[in-house]
């Protein structure tokens, strides 16, 4: 099963995290359907008069490069950590600082047996702050789509098997606002103690 989400469904904690007055839905968001990031206002938006510090975008999850001929570009839901900076699909968002936060209420992901989901979520509650990229690509008919991925890591030891990568609350500012150079140093394990790791049916989740 791949990998979804259920999106974060209080308002107070983009409030409280991000300064922002916003209802979300807590929707379930699968790869190729439309989600909400949070980003750095983008330099060309339009200006309020205010200083706005974070915004939310809608956007579909599964990056479209800038190359894309058609906006169809497959497997770029999710971006390597450790290699993204050079990949083809990633690069231009890396090097641009183009980074966001997808609030999430909990994770899904394959478990290690067949036929099992895994339902991440915090134990304390909040919601989980996924690392990701976002992009912003010109349609020929002349429409800007916006579109992002979410970022992951193998696990040490276990290179074939991959976690998203949750940022820890004290390094949401600083994933946003850091040198491009400093991007990789976010991209760490979260505290195990700290997750709520519950084995689902596959059709749980659904």
């Amino acid at each position: 099963m791949p990998t979804h989400y259920q999106a974060a469904s209080d308002p107070n904690h983009f409030a409280q995290r991000f300064g922002i007055a916003f209802n979300p839905n807590g929707a379930i968001v699968r790869p190729g359907e439309q989600g909400l990031f949070v980003r750095r206002p983008r330099a060309d938006g339009p200006t309020t008069g205010s200083v706005v510090r974070y915004q939310i975008a809608p956007g579909r999850w599964g990056l479209i490069p800038l190359f894309s001929k058609d906006g169809l570009d497959a497997n770029t839901f999710e971006a390597r950590g450790e290699s993204a900076a050079s990949e083809r699909n990633f690069y231009q968002p890396w090097k641009r600082g183009h980074r966001c936060v997808v609030l999430a209420d909990s994770l899904f992901q394959a478990g290690e047996s067949d036929g099992t989901t895994v339902r991440v979520s915090r134990v304390d509650g909040q919601p989980l702050a996924l690392a990701g990229l976002w992009n912003g690509w010109r349609s020929p008919s002349g429409e800007c789509v916006e579109s992002f991925a979410l970022l992951t890591f193998a696990l040490p030891g276990h290179p074939e098997r991959r976690r998203t990568a949750i940022l820890r609350d004290a390094w949401i500012d600083d994933w946003l606002q850091c040198p491009v150079e400093e991007t990789a140093a976010y991209l760490r394990p979260y505290a195990d103690d700290k997750l709520l790791r519950r084995a689902l049916p596959a059709d749980a989740a659904a």
